[in-house]
Parts: C-alpha cells; sequence; structure tokens
C-alpha cells in the first residue's frame, strides 16, 4: 500500500452516490436557480465531470468507483447479463462476486465508523464497524435486500416503509395518468430515501457516510423522450404534462442534499454521479445481423426458436421483447414475486441464449445496455474456440472494426459507429477473460433502426426497448468542504479516483490495487 500524503485524523465524509444523474441537467438547473444546493456547491467547491466504465456496462461503474479498480481487475460488466467463462450461456452476477473489495472495508478494518445506505450495486459486509443497507430501491436489485446489522432493515421498514417501485417490473406507462403516477412513485421514494438517510445520519459522528440516490437512474431511463424532441416516443401533449419529472427529481434529491449537509456542517462532502444519461439511440438490437451478414457469426441453431424469435431479429433484445409479448408484464411481475431469485435469473438468462450457434461462429455478440459488445470465439477461452490468439486474434479485431466503421445510418446519412474499442489495450487484470473483446460506441445523434454498408447491403429492425435514456460516459463529481478547494473547476477525473481521494482524506493508505489516483488538486 502506498499512503497518501496529509490529511487529518480527525475528518469525516459524506458521500452521495447519484446515480446516472446527468451532468448537463445539474449544469443547466443550477444556473437556473433550480437546483439552489447544486448551485451553492459549484459556487463553493469542486465541480468536474467524472469520466467512466460506461463503455463496458453501466453494471461496471459502481463497482469502479468503490473499488478504485477496473473492471478487468472487480470483474463486474453487464452484471444482469454476463457471460459466463469457459461457456456459450449467460448469467447474472451479483455484487458479492466483485473480486476487489469496496474501500469501507478498509475503513472498517481500521477501526473508522461507516454508514453504507443503499448505494447501487454493493452487498451488505457483515461485522462491519458500522451498518449498512442493500437494496431498499435499487433500480436493478444485484443483491439480496438486505442490511447490516441485520435488524436494520425491519427497523426501517417499520419506520419508513418501502421503497414505492420495490420489486416493480419496468412495465412502461401506457398513459398520462399512468405516467404521472409512476413520476409521484419516485418523488416519494426519493423523499423516503432522505429520511432515512437523516435518521441515520442522527445516529452518531460517522467517519465515512454514503448514499445512494437511485431516482435520476428510474426517471432518467423511462422519461428521457419527454425531454427529448429529437426522440421518436417525443409527445408534445405528454410534455406539458410531464414535462418537469425529471427536474423534480433532482429537485427533490436537491433539497435532500441540503438536509444532510446541515446536519453535517463540519464534514467534507462529494456528490458523485456514476454515469450521465441520454437519449437511448443504440444500434446494437441489429449486432447480430451484421456479424452474420458479414460472415463473422452464425444465427439460431434452432428451428423453434427461429419461429419464435425471426431469424432476421435474433438476439438478446429481441428474445426479452418476444416473451414480454407472450407473458403480459404484470404476470412476470407476479412470476419474480413468487419463485426464488436466483432460479428465476439462471432460468431467464438460459432463455437469452438458447439455440445460439456462437460455438461456430468466429465473433459473437453478447448483451450489454448501450454499446455494442463482441467477443471473439478465442482457442483456448472458449470451449470451441476457433480463434488463436496473437496475430489471428487481432487481426480479426482489426477487420470488425473496420467494417463496423463502415456502416451508415441511412436515416442521417452519417457514419453509425463513433469507435471500436479494444478491450485488452484500455484494462488489464486477473478477470480480463470475463469481458467483451471488442466495445461499439454508436454515434448517438439518432435513433438506429438500419444499418447499411457496401457489404451487407441493409439490416433493418426497431430497438426493442422500452426504456427512452440510455447511460453515458461522463457522470460528474461535486466537492466541498474542509478538504476542499473553493470555487474551481477543473478538468475531467475518472470514477476509479474516488475511492483512492476518499481513503486519503481520511488518512489511509492506498492499496496497491487500486487504478485510481488520488485527486490531489482538488484538495486544500
Amino acid at each position: 500500500m502506498s499512503q497518501g500524503n496529509g490529511g487529518s485524523p480527525h475528518q469525516r465524509v459524506v458521500v452521495i452516490g447519484l446515480e446516472a444523474a446527468e451532468p448537463t441537467l445539474v449544469e443547466q438547473w443550477a444556473n437556473e436557480g433550480k437546483l439552489p444546493t447544486f448551485q451553492s456547491l459549484m459556487q463553493k467547491g469542486i465541480w468536474r465531470r467524472l469520466r467512466s466504465t460506461t463503455e463496458i456496462s453501466s453494471g461496471a461503474t459502481w463497482a469502479s468507483l468503490i473499488t478504485g479498480t477496473n473492471p478487468a481487475k472487480h470483474g463486474m460488466g453487464f452484471y444482469h447479463r454476463q457471460l459466463q467463462p469457459g461457456t456459450y450461456t449467460i448469467r447474472k452476477k451479483y455484487a458479492e462476486q466483485t473480486a476487489t473489495e469496496p474501500f469501507w472495508n478498509q475503513l472498517s478494518r481500521h477501526g473508522k465508523r461507516v454508514a453504507i445506505l443503499d448505494l447501487p450495486d454493493t452487498y451488505a459486509t457483515e461485522d462491519l464497524n458500522g451498518v449498512m443497507l442493500v437494496g431498499w430501491g435499487a433500480e436493478g436489485l444485484n443483491a439480496k435486500q438486505h442490511s447490516w446489522p441485520k435488524k436494520l432493515l425491519k427497523d426501517i421498514f417499520s419506520r419508513v416503509g418501502h421503497h414505492p417501485l420495490e420489486f416493480w417490473y419496468q412495465e412502461r406507462p401506457k398513459d398520462i395518468a399512468a405516467w404521472k403516477a409512476f413520476s409521484d412513485k419516485l418523488l416519494e421514494g426519493t423523499r423516503r430515501r432522505t429520511q432515512i438517510a437523516k435518521q441515520v445520519l442522527a445516529q452518531e459522528a460517522w467517519d465515512c457516510y454514503v448514499i445512494g440516490y437511485a431516482e435520476a437512474h428510474w426517471i432518467g431511463h423511462y422519461f428521457w423522450h419527454i425531454i427529448d424532441k429529437r426522440h421518436p416516443d417525443y409527445d408534445p401533449e405528454l410534455e406539458r404534462e410531464c414535462g418537469d419529472s425529471i427536474l423534480k427529481i433532482y429537485q427533490e434529491i436537491d433539497r435532500g442534499i441540503a438536509e444532510l449537509i446541515t446536519m453535517s456542517p463540519e464534514a467534507t462532502v462529494m456528490i458523485v454521479s456514476n454515469t450521465g444519461m441520454g437519449p437511448n439511440f443504440s444500434g446494437q438490437h441489429l449486432l447480430p445481423q451484421v456479424l452474420e451478414k458479414l460472415g463473422y457469426s452464425k444465427g439460431p441453431s434452432s428451428a423453434g426458436l427461429k419461429q419464435l424469435l425471426p431469424h432476421q431479429k435474433w438476439g438478446p433484445y429481441y428474445a426479452i421483447k418476444s416473451i414480454e409479448t407472450l407473458v403480459s408484464a404484470k404476470l412476470m411481475e407476479t412470476i419474480k414475486r413468487v419463485i426464488p431469485e436466483k432460479v428465476w435469473d439462471s432460468v431467464t438468462r438460459r432463455i437469452l441464449t438458447m439455440g445460439n450457434n456462437w460455438k461456430d461462429s468466429l465473433a459473437f455478440e453478447v448483451p450489454s445496455d448501450y454499446s455494442g459488445a463482441i467477443r471473439i470465439n478465442l482457442k483456448g477461452r472458449e470451449p470451441h474456440g476457433l480463434v488463436e490468439p496473437g496475430g489471428e486474434f487481432d487481426h480479426l479485431c482489426a477487420r470488425i472494426t473496420q467494417d463496423l466503421l463502415e456502416l451508415v445510418n441511412p436515416d442521417t446519412g452519417e457514419g453509425a459507429v463513433a469507435g471500436v474499442i479494444k478491450v485488452k489495450d484500455v484494462y488489464q487484470g486477473d478477470r480480463l477473460d470475463e469481458m467483451q473483446d471488442l466495445i461499439v460506441q454508436w454515434k448517438g445523434n439518432a435513433p438506429v433502426n438500419h444499418l447499411e454498408s457496401k457489404k451487407i447491403g441493409r439490416v433493418s429492425g426497431i430497438l426493442p426497448d422500452k426504456r427512452s435514456g440510455a447511460h453515458m460516459v461522463n457522470g460528474f463529481m461535486l466537492a466541498a468542504g474542509r478538504s476542499i478547494k473553493t470555487n474551481q473547476q477543473l478538468e475531467d477525473a475518472h470514477i476509479m479516483d474516488i475511492a483512492p481521494t476518499l481513503l486519503h482524506v481520511l488518512s489511509e493508505p492506498i492499496p496497491d490495487i487500486m487504478d485510481g489516483k488520488v485527486l490531489s488538486d482538488i484538495l486544500s
């Protein structure tokens, strides 16, 4: 471990995690005076964008933020539907399977008192020197709802109640009344979350206090088309009735932050967003067709699946859409409530890849949440690998990259792909083999309903995602307090820098495994 330079032994930190809060919206509304707490903190603290590991998946971001390590070390990618190493099947990966530890474990071992409340993608550590709450109001749960001490969750349910959207199956609202009801539930969830935060913060002078707000994530995914006229689902009437829904959530969070800061006047405060949010203009649903047309992958091998999922629309997104068409979302929610979580996860993930022909493919698409994700069928890694490591692998990656960069979105007349990242050139670690090999970055300036090139002709399909908003690469950090310089805007940092910086402020050594650096330029 390396030792940070400085830091007071009596420091306290309050960390507020805002899941997928969009920095451009925060900047705009703070400048307009609509978010007075953010406005005040920006004037007296440090505001900067945070680059993230969103290109791998938004599912990789919280793990990178809390461990200070890259996805090839912590092993968390698109954990909702992540490839099982050594197989051609998809599994769900859980927070407790994160290979590197969160920064608060070190604080706890060294005697510091910590409170970690409902931060996304975490798991409760038993014998933690403090308290921890997991899954009270998660947008996407990847650990069972639990707490440390174990009675804490029951106490919170009795005092504050459940989150209004607990175990919600993510059914898209059908009319304006349903959109308003959805927004109202998120507002109430935000208020209850602040109640929980205040009750725990008042218990003692925590050395490190962390609270997560998931509501910006929910509202951004589902309401983006209401504020973005470029989106094909934009509806002027819906904007008139619900156009301030995202702002209301941000304002409720802003009020909550003000109350927490008032309760901790001597603490260093750090507000972090793991990703941004923008229009869901992904083209990943067309990648299976593209790879097949280019001769890199084979279509589904099951005749039955070809009837259920038309061949030209094979892929995880279309599998999900077809299942929800056959079985209503409401019935899916009911089934999910009565089936053990891990049974549900196992069965539904297997359905996504039933009949795939990945073993006979040179390359194939694996699930992701916005970027396209391509896996090479590599000898020695995949059970029926076809591509030799080394030169053959690199040559194939280069060919695929060039072919993808030639794709045009005919609706804009422009290239559809902004870039292709070879993962091993960016990330290194013991879990690299759990990641995709190529990341396809979409230009994101328009919906992708068709892709064209001289080699493939044209492939078509509507993105079957009920969410109009998607994760963007840049989140943000806003820091203020006794350890922080005043009124400065600095160049971008990385989410992996947050954990080592917090350890440094609390006079802790920085573990050698961390890839992030201490943000010494923000510290007074």
